[in-house]
């Protein structure tokens, strides 16, 4: 029994330190997402902080057609996101301000547990309609996200094809210079 739950215990740490945040693997337990501009101290917010934020809602509607040569129609698709527009947070981050005109050479990348990553540029997110869909995302369909999304979750639904920029298990956002 005892060698039983040994094994239990490691395969706990393993996911553990699956779940670490590359960009930020000392994070405590409560931070859902770390936050840093430039050479600024780490940001670490959890759920309630997020809650301070401006909630949005945006809709992606989507047709999806049958695999192979199936002669179904294609089926429209409504899903529904909640959460907070990635330029509100890096806004009122510390030390965005800081960096004035140069704003306009800064990256940021959304990090993900498993070490995937998205970029955008400044120009995307400060100076674009586009902006107003990449959000990070805290529901769908007004339900919490699930284990393999989230808790947070990133998409740029302006994107023609979105995929490439859907960080799953969002855990930071990174704003650095070019």
């Amino acid at each position: 029994m005892k060698a039983a739950l040994a094994g239990f215990g490691f395969a706990l740490a393993v996911l553990d330190a699956a779940a670490a945040c590359p960009a930020d693997p000392q994070a405590p337990a409560d931070t859902v997402l770390s936050l840093r501009v430039a050479e600024e101290p780490v940001q670490r917010l959890g759920l309630r902080d997020l809650a301070a934020f401006t909630e949005r809602e945006l809709t992606q509607r989507r047709s999806v057609a049958a695999a192979g040569a199936s002669a179904a129609p294609a089926v429209e698709q409504s899903v529904r996101y909640g959460g907070v527009l990635l330029r509100d947070l890096i806004q009122r981050a510390p030390g965005y301000e800081k960096q004035a005109r140069a704003q306009r050479w800064l990256v940021v990348e959304a990090i993900a547990t498993d070490g995937y990553r998205a970029v955008f540029s400044w120009g995307e997110l400060f100076n674009s309609d586009a902006a107003e869909q990449v959000l990070v995302i805290r529901t769908q369909d007004g339900k919490p996200l699930d284990s393999t999304l989230g808790p947070l979750a990133l998409r740029a639904l302006a994107d023609v094809r979105p995929g490439p920029r859907h960080v799953r298990n969002l855990c930071a956002v990174v704003v650095r210079t070019l």
